[in-house]
């Protein structure tokens, strides 16, 4: 790096990261910022030196104003990863053309721009935003990108954009100096923030500052480096939103390891969006179905969790499935994170033997009203546990109808089962196979052909070209 941004102590404050971006004579670019105030540019100004690296400020809050010179949304909104690339492109051509011609040639460039849906005064929302910065990496190269998607949790409408004008420093400073260190960038971005602050559910590093780097594996580090608690996989590869790919569908969330996955978690996912169809009283295609993996597991099991995710999410994304890797152990979790986002109806499709954790008191050690509470939670919004029968090795069949729990729970259980929240779904009798979830991972580690037959053709395939 040239100028300033050479050496520095780690954890600089927000303030010393403002002055020494605008002590350096080489960098230049402009701010947009539309929906929070100019909560980053004003870090800037307040450092000193702005007038030698800030070419302009903007903010169109009016609609109208907004749509004239970004262009409008197809989908009627303000807050999409779309417009934030339209704001990007659109005031970085500004720049290289206005000013490029003047300065030395060893000047790089940048534009930072944020599109944010606030809180409102006696407005209740869900409050979130996309930032992202578009800069040069070296004089005269192509522009990159670092694009990432927030939500934020302050209460009060400062906080929150006082937490925007940190974020979107840490954004500037990351991208400039750590764009050949993704890992410290990435834990740059939450820097002198406050946990529980913000939540990064997306980051994208593109252009050429970003060669070979693997977006899955910076969606993976986005959960094991705490930005946030979820992150999910599209069938491209790339990170999707909540907010997008829910939009009036229910959630399905199949929960596993997917050591592999196989003919009954395919089964599974057959069976439980057409009971929930049937059930709701909705098509299939307005279920979207969500295979989710757990990040604690790995961690506790000392596993190179970003490798073997890894691995895991690309195995569910060749079937055309959705993968979503979380830091929430407990179902409740889940349903607290998907209630963040408006989303009342919630269902999961499980094994039977599942319910015999759901209901363990064990599961809840720590939460202090244990079992209740958790159950409270669960069922607070319209969500439903859809159980898929088991197949023991003696032959029987365990279903909803025949679950055996202690007498302690069992009146709990009935009620959840009379009133629909727990429902029974139907199996495809020839792919149910005796219960043992550890049995086809030691039929594989042993060369046993026999688990080819368990599991759908690309996961054959994929299993022998990693040797899993």
């Amino acid at each position: 790096m040239n100028g300033p941004l050479n050496a520095r102590a780690p954890r600089a404050t927000t303030g010393q990261k403002a002055l020494e971006f605008n002590l350096d004579p080489l960098l230049y670019g402009s701010l947009a910022e539309i929906g929070a105030g100019q909560e980053v540019a004003r870090h800037f100004f307040r450092a000193g030196g702005a007038s030698g690296t800030i070419a302009k400020t903007t903010s169109a809050y009016d609609m109208r104003f907004s749509n004239a010179i970004y262009g409008s949304d197809a989908s009627g909104r303000y807050v999409t990863r779309d417009r934030l690339l339209r704001m990007l492109d659109h005031e970085f051509g500004l720049i290289i053309e206005r000013v490029a011609d003047n300065r030395s040639p060893e000047s790089r460039y940048f534009v930072f721009a944020d599109t944010v849906a606030a809180r409102r005064f006696g407005a209740a929302s869900e409050d979130h935003g996309w930032l992202g910065v578009q800069f040069q990496h070296l004089p005269g190269a192509a522009p990159s990108r670092v694009v990432i998607h927030v939500g934020i949790f302050d209460v009060t409408n400062q906080d929150q954009q006082e937490a925007l004008g940190i974020l979107g420093v840490n954004l500037i400073d990351a991208a400039f100096r750590h764009h050949d260190d993704t890992d410290r960038l990435m834990e740059s971005l939450i820097e002198n923030l406050a946990w529980g602050r913000v939540e990064i559910d997306a980051v994208e590093l593109d252009g050429p500052a970003f060669e070979g780097v693997d977006h899955r594996a910076i969606g993976l580090r986005v959960v094991s480096s705490s930005l946030g608690p979820v992150v999910i996989f599209g069938p491209d590869g790339r990170l999707a939103l909540p907010a997008d790919l829910l939009y009036k569908k229910v959630p399905l969330l199949l929960r596993g390891s997917f050591r592999p996955f196989t003919n009954v978690h395919a089964d599974m996912i057959t069976q439980g969006k057409a009971a929930l169809a049937a059930e709701l009283d909705i098509a299939p295609a307005d279920i979207a179905v969500l295979c989710e993996m757990n990040i604690a597991r790995y961690l506790y099991e000392g596993v190179d969790e970003v490798s073997d995710l890894q691995a895991r999410v690309e195995m569910i994304n060749e079937l055309g499935l959705h993968a979503m890797v979380t830091s929430h152990l407990r179902f409740f979790r889940l349903v607290d994170h998907f209630q963040r986002h408006a989303l009342r109806r919630i269902a999961f499709v499980l094994s039977v033997a599942d319910l015999d954790v759901i209901f363990d008191d064990a599961y809840y050690e720590g939460l202090d009203g244990g079992m209740l509470q958790a159950m409270a939670r669960l069922f607070a919004s319209d969500s439903k546990l859809l159980a898929y029968p088991i197949l023991n090795a003696a032959g029987t069949v365990r279903t909803v109808g025949n679950l055996k729990l202690p007498e302690t729970h069992a009146h709990l259980y009935r009620h959840l089962v009379a009133n629909r929240r727990i429902m029974g779904i139907e199996a495809d009798s020839d792919t149910l196979v005796p219960f043992a979830p550890d049995a086809l991972s030691a039929q594989i580690a042993v060369g046993d052909s026999g688990w080819k037959k368990l599991v759908p053709p690309s996961v054959q395939a994929r299993i022998g070209e990693l040797k899993l």
